[in-house]
């Protein structure tokens, strides 16, 4: 068992394989059930960019004969997904696009990443935030130091015991989608067992007379021309589509953009809050530019939250060729109890892709200062293993091989956490993942282009890679400091180095606290108010909590950002970082054990 969902009773799973759609929709209609439906699996890798035909019509009909409070899954290839996204209508509601990790990694060739994944759409007839158990992933353990794999330092006491919440990336799960599928059905089994659910119907469509077919693409001018010397290595103010106007048809070698989400955040200069047909209107006008400079065979990577991403492959696909959906699992903000963890990467190329130059041009792997020991360009760090320096010490002298094959689903690069490494700008990207990208797709002396460069990251890496540069973003403040950060790099100096620095953007809406001399430590104040929890045989109020601690109610104003965080310790059971004794399931184990025990004396 590689998950426990609390306070769960496990649905039965019930099986069909209709082989028309009259027969799925009879066999799902008015179910206020969860329902799953298994797409067919690409036949060959040759076909892992065409679509199924009609499979967005397919399931759509059977959305619409679901009952109003019944959950729907659907399994299949990323370019089936994002047809059956495209066409679903306001009869279901987007929850979630979880990337699974494919047990045998296909091999498409140097023009392509191994596809190491395939999705699966959770979506809803019900409108609301997506009912579910709270489940949990065990943790794993480094098989050389036999901690667990994250390092969770001083916040052990914040972290339950059972491991931890559920992502929208299912890394711990290894199956093939043309394989068997158990281990999933099993854990959307836990997951929705809750009521009013009963049964997970599962609806294999493998037997359905289904054909694949490719995209159509219109015509685009495949023309190359030179750069000219004024626009390389250069910081452009501008706004992006009056700044892409300039640049040359068949100019660029590879391209990147990390746009504007349209989710409400604050940039310097200008606002991200476009309505939603504008925004995509907008969106698709710099994406056509930006397949128009590149250079015949060269890659278009775009990042974006699957949702956003699956419109932009709808509109590059019109005019470009697939080549990757990368999954970059990267958690952001816990905004929900499945937590947000999926990042796509979409990578498309101007005609037939030339092979890609990290895998052909032995390049080598870039060490940056910044990075951890642990990471490389071209080759993932293996499951399990940890980054505590002195395991991966240990590692290096005794030369364990802690690498993996390197696939389009990324865990290895993680966020920026410590302010040390950030300057003033709400949405900064990891420099590892731009190395990783521009190595993988550019060679040096080529040139990259970033239409919203921001403080500069894209330009800043391609610089220390020696790539040019081209980097463009319409606020005045960004671009003057992507400026000095690249006349850093040209004096020898790190950008990404480490800093105290006064900032006042911020990516998330937890306030950020001042610096301060801690009297009492976080930790001990979040342990005392478990003791006070014990005690009350509650969570304590602030009130409470006033008239049952020696501590001041003042360290607990000032030293955390809400109370939701003063009383961490006290909603969960704790953890340690040692792998258990005996079999590594055994804590989970336990706590099934527990909560059936629960189940019957309450029955």
């Amino acid at each position: 068992m590689t998950h426990f969902s609390e306070h769960s009773t496990r649905l039965p799973v019930e099986t069909s394989t209709p082989k028309t759609l009259d027969a799925l929709v009879e066999g799902v209609r008015g179910l206020n059930e969860v329902v799953a439906i298994r797409l067919p699996a690409m036949p060959n890798s040759s076909e892992h960019a065409n679509h199924l035909v009609d499979s967005g019509k397919i399931v759509t009909e059977a959305a619409r004969a679901l009952g109003p409070e019944a959950t729907l899954v659907v399994l299949g290839e990323i370019v089936d997904l994002v047809r059956v996204l495209d066409a679903v209508d306001s009869s279901v509601r987007y929850q979630h696009w979880v990337a699974i990790r494919r047990k045998t990694p296909i091999d498409l060739g140097s023009r392509f990443i191994t596809h190491g994944h395939f999705g699966m759409l959770i979506l809803t007839r019900y409108k609301q935030s997506l009912r579910h158990t709270i489940t949990r992933i065990a943790y794993t353990y480094c098989p050389i130091c036999n901690r667990t794999t994250k390092d969770y330092g001083g916040k052990k006491h914040t972290y339950h015991e059972g491991g931890t919440a559920l992502s929208d990336v299912w890394r711990d799960i290894q199956v093939d989608l043309d394989g068997e599928l158990e281990p999933v059905y099993t854990r959307l089994a836990d997951l929705f067992g809750l009521e009013p659910y009963k049964l997970l119907r599962v609806m294999d469509l493998t037997e359905f007379s289904l054909s694949r077919a490719p995209d159509k693409l219109t015509f685009i001018d495949f023309d190359e021309t030179p750069l000219p010397d004024s626009l390389a290595n250069t910081i452009i103010n501008a706004d992006c589509l009056e700044a892409l106007e300039k640049i040359p048809t068949g100019s660029i070698d590879f391209a990147f953009t990390d746009p504007p989400y349209n989710l409400g955040k604050g940039y310097s200069g200008y606002g991200d809050d476009l309505q939603i047909k504008d925004y995509f209107d907008w969106c698709d006008r710099w994406i056509t530019e930006l397949g128009r400079v590149l250079k015949p065979g060269r890659t278009l990577a775009l990042l974006n939250i699957p949702l956003w991403a699956v419109r932009h492959f709808l509109h590059m696909q019109t005019f470009l060729t697939f080549q990757n959906w990368i999954v970059w699992d990267a958690l952001a903000y816990p905004v929900r109890r499945i937590m947000p963890a999926h990042y796509a990467i979409l990578c498309f190329s101007k005609g037939e892709s030339r092979p890609l130059p990290g895998f052909v041009d032995n390049a080598e792997a870039f060490r940056p200062p910044n990075a951890p020991r642990t990471f490389d360009t071209l080759r993932l760090l293996a499951d399990d293993y940890c980054l505590r320096a002195d395991c991966v010490e240990s590692r290096i002298r005794s030369r364990v091989d802690d690498r993996m094959r390197l696939t389009d689903l990324w865990s290895d690069i993680h966020r920026l956490k410590h302010n040390t490494r950030r300057v003033d700008h709400p949405t900064q990207l990891p420099p590892h993942l731009m190395y990783r990208l521009i190595t993988l797709f550019s060679r040096p002396g080529e040139t990259v282009i970033d239409c919203f460069n921001g403080a500069g990251t894209t330009t800043l890496t391609a610089h220390q890679l020696g790539r040019n540069y081209i980097g463009i973003d319409a606020s005045e403040k960004y671009c003057g400091m992507a400026a000095e950060r690249h006349q850093e790099v040209s004096n020898g100096i790190d950008p990404f180095r480490k800093m105290e620095r006064t900032l006042s953007s911020k990516n998330s809406p937890v306030p950020r606290l001042k610096k301060q001399i801690y009297k009492i430590s976080k930790k001990t104040l979040q342990l005392e108010v478990k003791r006070v929890a014990s005690l009350l045989g509650h969570i304590p109020t602030r009130d409470e909590l006033i008239g049952n601690t020696e501590f001041p109610i003042e360290y607990y104003d000032e030293y955390f950002v809400s109370w939701g965080e003063v009383t961490a310790a006290a909603r969960t059971t704790g953890m340690s970082e040692k792998r258990p004794n005996g079999n590594v399931e055994a804590t989970q184990l336990r706590l099934l054990e527990s909560q059936e025990a629960d189940q019957y004396s309450s029955e």
